[in-house]
Formats: C-alpha cells, sequence, structure tokens
C-alpha cells in the first residue's frame, strides 16, 4: 500500500487545459429542456433581452423555467409565451405545473423531465 512519501505525484496540470466536471443527471436534464425550447423557437435568456432560463432541479425538486418578457417585440405576451412552453414542454413528454408557493410567479412553471428515476 503506498504511503504519502511513496505514493506518486499527480500530473501538473496542462496549461490552458481545464478540467471539466463530467454532467450530471440534473446538468443533462436542465440542458434537455433547454433543448426542447431553442429547437421549438424559443429564445434562451440573455442580458439584455428577454426568453427563458431554466433552473433548480437540486435534489429532486423540480426546475423552475422563467419567462423574461420585457424588452424585446415579440409575437406572443408574456402569457401566451408561458402557455406556449406548457406546450412545447408537455408534447416532449415532461411534466408542467404553475408554480405554487407563497412567491409563486404567473411566468415560472414547474418541469419534471418524466424519465424514471430522474426529477
Amino acid at each position: 500500500m503506498p504511503t504519502a512519501e511513496t505514493a506518486p505525484e499527480p500530473p501538473a496540470p496542462v496549461r490552458g487545459h481545464r478540467r471539466r466536471t463530467p454532467p450530471t443527471s440534473r446538468d443533462r436534464d436542465a440542458e434537455t429542456i433547454r433543448a426542447v425550447l431553442r429547437k421549438n423557437g424559443h429564445p434562451e435568456f440573455s442580458r439584455p433581452g428577454d426568453g427563458f432560463y431554466v433552473d433548480g432541479g437540486y435534489d429532486g425538486a423540480p426546475f423552475l423555467v422563467s419567462c423574461a418578457c420585457r424588452t424585446r417585440p415579440r409575437r406572443l405576451s408574456p402569457a401566451a409565451e408561458v402557455a406556449s412552453y406548457i406546450t412545447t414542454l408537455t408534447a416532449a413528454g415532461m411534466h408542467v405545473e404553475p408554480q405554487t408557493g407563497p412567491d409563486a410567479s404567473p411566468l415560472v412553471l414547474q418541469v419534471r423531465t418524466g424519465i424514471p428515476g430522474l426529477t
């Protein structure tokens, strides 16, 4: 059994090389939600601007999909945009419901991917 004195030294980091943490199931599920919405013509939020934002999904909690609709000229009202998110995500097999709780917003949805064993 190697001791601290005989254990091999870890390799020196390579300049310019970043180590990426392997994606978790939470990361993959969040990216699935983003990909489904983008594929169906919904822009992802960027500053300044409008679009959807995906957050949450930790420890079995649902993902929160928010609609930021303030600055760009749009073809849909914020409520219609959220309804379109619901239609798109539901058609992709995800469970979607309005946000619940005392701080609930009509522009935030709770989303579960519908994949057994995942959020």
